[in-house]
Formats: C-alpha cells, sequence, structure tokens
C-alpha cells in the first residue's frame, strides 16, 4: 500500500485521499469544494475529473479502494473498509519520508 501511495504524484489526489482516510462517506459536492479551495487545477475540478480520478485510484490499486454510492440523492465516497487502516499507516510512513 505505502508503494502505491507513495507512487501517487497528483497534488489533488494527495489531498482527496487525506479527506477520506477518516473512513466517512464525503458527499461529491464536499469533495470537490475542497480540491476547488485548494487550486490545484487551475481552480476547476468538475464530477467528471473527481470520478476519473477515483477510477485511476482503483485501477491503479487493482481494487475497488474507494467505495462510492447514491445517498440522500448525492454520490459519496469512502475508502473501502479493508483498506482504511492500511491506508493511514501508508500515508502516515509517506508523510514521515516527505519531512
Amino acid at each position: 500500500m505505502f508503494n502505491k501511495i507513495k507512487d501517487i504524484r497528483t497534488p489533488v489526489k494527495i489531498d482527496i485521499l487525506k479527506l477520506l482516510l477518516d473512513g466517512d462517506w464525503h458527499r461529491e459536492s464536499d469533495i470537490l469544494r475542497m480540491a476547488k479551495k485548494q487550486q490545484h487545477l487551475g481552480g476547476y475540478m468538475g464530477a467528471v475529473t473527481l470520478a476519473t480520478m477515483v477510477g485511476s485510484l482503483n485501477n491503479m490499486l487493482k481494487s475497488e479502494y474507494v467505495e462510492k454510492q447514491f445517498m440522500n440523492g448525492e454520490l459519496s465516497y469512502k475508502i473501502s473498509d479493508n483498506f482504511v487502516g492500511l491506508s493511514r499507516a501508508a500515508y502516515n510512513r509517506y508523510r514521515f519520508i516527505l519531512k
């Protein structure tokens, strides 16, 4: 897991990963709002870009790493329960190495 996380080079993907590390469901609109605040993509990021990034993460990890589900009429995302603990440990190690 660590090797996969350290290979992520897109800042907005790292920000999305950090947001999802709590293991809770996050509404698409909240994720997009956070990404737009970070201004990683010239100030624009839409639902299609987010879906593409989630698909890319899942493809890179060869699993349903990030789950998606409609909740209260809006698409929501979360890291699969099977990967939350591993992801937190891998991300913390990644952060430690960056220092």
